[in-house]
């Protein structure tokens, strides 16, 4: 069973069955059969009560499923939650869910009980069916918010006194907020020296394997780019035209802190660097980002490699979204010697740190092999918070 089940108000209601028993049995030595039955309706609702005690809530279970719900400050979702019941009713009864308050219930009552929102709803289920019940949250801060608790609180239909069924396993359903994403005005350069792969008009490089059209044939063009059908039919020479192509990628370097302390301006830069991973994946441009906060793996630090498309934003924003201050540091120096010997620059380099000149031997070499962009804070240019 997934529940663990607390009872209240059974005492009195076995107190009142024993009084019943006494009663039918001086009801008996008295002949007094108009007691008897009265007594024995009341004894019958008793059992019943006791029996639906103890056998409510055995087939009733809910469907945990894993699934993210991702937000952005002020923008809703909701929390869908599914049960099936294949045991005996439940009337009348109360969900209950508390979850961590970096998202909050949008437009619904709820209490605040420590670090935690919780909600009370309206339950009942029949017997073999299912039930939906979606609960409207709202982004409050970044953050992942998990639900701590989901509780259903079941009255005794007759007496006083109520059930508690408390779900055991953990709870898969969780909804992450993702850090403020602000217009980008900057564009990417794209390399001189390397061809790539992404598509720009004003590239230097074309892609052999992906001809556009065709075009008439011009000394010098090389013999192997003829297309010869063409030529065939328009009975002049046509020579093939391709995609024009450029290599645009792009790394983030922040440091967050110095010795083994944050920087007050640790959310800011987190935002920016949201903001620009936005900006580079609108533009399917590859990228890829380092933080000195210490991490767990083969790469010390908080690392995500170069890539692009949607799944790669979605982690981009799933790693930003659970950083916190209460993580742990590691050199801004010790990072970029580690990136010097391990990992091959990008394109370009963006490089944030409140005091560049301490690290200008590493920075220096890197500018013979990328274009490294200094940023001294968070909001030099390039972010519009309209």
């Amino acid at each position: 069973m997934n529940w663990n089940r607390h009872g209240s108000g059974m005492r009195n209601t076995k107190m009142y069955l024993d009084l019943l028993v006494f009663a039918l049995i001086l009801s008996f030595l008295f002949k007094q059969f108009i007691f008897v039955a009265v007594i024995s309706f009341l004894l019958l609702i008793a059992l019943v009560q006791i029996i639906y005690f103890h056998r409510v809530g055995q087939k009733f279970d809910f469907v945990n499923d894993k699934n993210r719900i991702r937000l952005i400050k002020d923008t809703s979702s909701h929390f869908t939650l599914n049960f099936n019941n294949k045991g005996l009713p439940i009337w009348n009864a109360n969900l209950i869910i508390s979850f961590q308050k970096n998202i909050e219930p949008d437009r619904i009552f709820n209490t605040a009980v420590g670090d935690f929102h919780e909600v009370k709803i309206p339950f009942s289920i029949g017997y073999n069916k299912s039930v939906s019940l979606k609960v409207p949250i709202k982004g409050v801060s970044r953050g992942l918010a998990r639900i701590k608790h989901l509780q259903v609180e079941i009255p005794h239909p007759l007496t006083e006194g109520s059930i508690l069924l408390e779900f055991k396993p953990y709870i898969l359903l969780d909804a992450i907020v993702f850090p403020t994403i602000y217009d980008i005005n900057e564009d990417f350069a794209p390399s001189k020296l390397k061809q790539g792969e992404l598509a720009l008009n004003s590239s230097l490089f074309d892609d052999p394997f992906f001809p556009v059209g065709t075009r008439e044939y011009e000394p010098g063009d090389q013999f192997h780019h003829i297309h010869w059908k063409a030529s065939a039919k328009t009975q002049q020479l046509q020579t093939k035209i391709f995609t024009r192509v450029a290599n645009v990628s792009v790394l983030f370097v922040i440091n967050v802190g110095e010795k083994y302390n944050v920087l007050s301006d640790f959310e800011d830069k987190l935002e920016w660097l949201a903001s620009y991973a936005d900006a580079c994946y609108k533009q399917d441009i590859p990228f890829s980002f380092a933080l000195n906060i210490r991490a767990s793996g083969k790469v010390p630090f908080v690392y995500l490699p170069l890539g692009s498309g949607d799944s790669h934003r979605i982690q981009a924003m799933e790693l930003l979204s659970i950083l916190s201050i209460a993580n742990s540091l590691v050199p801004f120096d010790k990072l970029l010697a580690y990136l010097d010997i391990h990992e091959e620059l990008p394109v370009a380099t963006y490089v944030i740190t409140n005091r560049e000149d301490t690290f200008t031997p590493f920075l220096h070499r890197w500018e013979q092999r990328t274009n490294v962009i200094y940023k001294s804070s968070a909001n030099a240019g390039g972010i519009s918070h309209g």
